[in-house]
């Protein structure tokens, strides 16, 4: 753990910062200075810099961030957690993340594993239309309102329940009630439902900002969403670049490559050869099916299980959930 002080941070500085970190992975650096600007945060972000305090932040502010990375790496060496989480964070905006995260929820819940989704697009997250065609009434804006009264009943309460076993905590209903989520509400979240779901899934939306880094800490694996066009293989390289300089191992962060044609004009080879990544997944593109089961919040894999996608997803969600023994079966049943 490293503390730095230093007023004004150029392109210089963090091109040293970004050299150390990176020649002594291990170690955490905590900013104080005085750029807390969005453009800022970002390039500290992939020169590796865990969080950023302002000189003239409230006086325990330096001490809470402290407290925080320690309890991260205190999270990262212990024993294993009851929940996967699994994120899916799009290298580009309609890359298909929400579609994804949402129905392997569906798919998971199919195959008897409670599961839970959490939409972090907090300004315009819409998850709660993927899995309902009714609106959502509470969302995870409430709960950090009320965020001394969490425990199992409260969180389930403030969830949709699109399917026996699949339960999703929707975005804020309006961007302006964004603001009442933190980091430390979403630290809580994940804290109790690591011990009552066997999946948490999150839809991370686009933005970088402390919330969302914070859920990216809590993730066993980072999907990243792409498509076969040079836009996305720009932005995801850029992305991969960012989560890296964050500190993340090469092996949690995966390529997911949706909307997959064979004929594309940039093929699986060159893509990985572009990315320094393998794909490690591979979505076909089946659009009508898609926009059906998107437009009347259905499962995929129920109103279409023979779909392409729809297999596709069940097979993740079989690698992810493979059977074991939790189904009797009919062979089972009389050889006991």
């Amino acid at each position: 753990m490293a503390v730095a002080e230093l007023p004004m941070v150029g392109d210089a500085e963090l091109s040293l910062i970004e050299a150390t970190l990176a020649s002594h992975p291990r170690t955490t650096l905590i900013l104080v200075c005085n750029d807390n600007s969005s453009e800022f945060l970002l390039r500290a972000m992939r020169a590796g810099i865990r969080e950023i305090v302002l000189p003239n932040s409230p006086a325990d502010s330096l001490a809470k961030a402290f407290e925080r990375q320690l309890d991260r790496h205190a999270t990262a060496a212990g024993p294993a957690r009851k929940a996967r989480t699994i994120a899916f964070l799009s290298a580009k905006g309609g890359g298909g993340a929400t579609f994804l995260a949402t129905n392997l929820g569906f798919a998971l819940a199919s195959r008897e594993r409670k599961v839970a989704l959490f939409d972090l697009n907090l300004q315009f997250g819409d998850a709660s239309l993927f899995v309902s065609d009714q609106r959502a009434t509470r969302s995870i804006a409430d709960v950090a309102r009320e965020i001394g009264r969490l425990d199992p009943a409260f969180l389930e309460a403030n969830m949709m329940h699109p399917q026996t076993g699949y339960c999703v905590l929707a975005a804020p209903e309006t961007p302006e009630r964004a603001i009442d989520v933190k980091p430390e509400t979403v630290e809580r979240i994940f804290g109790l439902a690591r011990t009552r779901y066997d999946f948490v899934l999150v839809d991370v939306g686009r933005v970088l900002d402390k919330v969302t880094v914070r859920a990216l800490d809590e993730a066993d694996t980072i999907y990243v969403v792409i498509q076969s066009t040079l836009p996305y293989l720009h932005n995801a390289k850029r992305l991969i670049g960012v989560l890296t300089g964050l500190g993340y191992d090469r092996d949690k962060i995966k390529v997911l490559l949706n909307r997959y044609v064979k004929s594309d004009e940039i093929g699986v080879t060159e893509i990985e050869k572009t990315l320094g990544a393998k794909v490690e997944i591979q979505v076909p593109n089946s659009y009508a099916a898609v926009a059906y089961s998107i437009n009347h919040g259905l499962s995929l894999t129920k109103h279409a299980p023979r779909d392409p996608v729809a297999r596709s997803l069940a097979d993740m969600a079989s690698t992810l959930a493979p059977d074991t023994g939790r189904r009797g079966g009919w062979l089972r049943g009389m050889f006991g």
